[in-house]
């Protein structure tokens, strides 16, 4: 669900690996960064716009129907979260066959879909943020099967023709620590 190279910070279907594997909506869950020089952001990180992955594009990973579009939640400040509103600005897209996507933590005021609107895969939905449960800019993609955020069952999302640490990866489930980027 987006361009360039990112770093899977959560990731994986064991705890050691992935937080989100001991909660059953969002077992398969990936949180993602961009990393340069071995850091997430320049400066002192006490500002949004300090993190390398805030304001990056993020994209729809498959065509579907966006059935929740979510957008008024301010970003955090960077060590702040919200735990009143844990996914932040969000998009949910239904792919058909209860599969749900869920792209959270999103910038306020930077969605560029409304519910009900039909989307093809690698569309610009909005812009990465730090919006809710989060400590600082990243994404957090999961797939389920409702589009009711904290219900449901958690779906492995099955990532296809990338590139996981430099190597090819024609379809798998992106781990902690791995740096990903898609092929084409």
């Amino acid at each position: 669900p987006f361009e360039g190279e990112w770093a899977v910070f959560w990731g994986g279907r064991e705890v050691e690996q992935n937080y989100h594997a001991a909660y059953p909506d969002q077992r398969f869950a990936l949180d993602v960064v961009i990393m340069e020089d071995g850091s997430t952001h320049s400066g002192d990180g006490s500002v949004n716009e300090d993190y390398h992955c805030f304001g990056r594009p993020i994209l729809a990973p498959a065509a579907g129907t966006v059935v929740v579009a979510s957008d008024g939640t301010p970003d955090n400040v960077p060590g702040e979260m919200d735990g009143a509103n844990p996914p932040g600005n969000h998009v949910v897209i239904d792919h058909g066959n209860d599969e749900y996507s869920f792209l959270a933590h999103l910038q306020q005021g930077s969605l560029r879909v409304a519910a009900g609107d039909s989307v093809e895969a690698g569309a610009v939905i909005g812009l990465c943020g730090n919006s809710g449960n989060s400590s600082e800019a990243h994404l957090h993609y999961h797939l389920q099967n409702t589009p009711d955020f904290g219900e449901g069952e958690g779906l492995p999302a099955q990532f296809v023709d990338y590139y996981a640490d430099g190597e090819l990866v024609e379809r798998g489930e992106p781990l902690q620590g791995q740096v990903i980027e898609p092929a084409q």
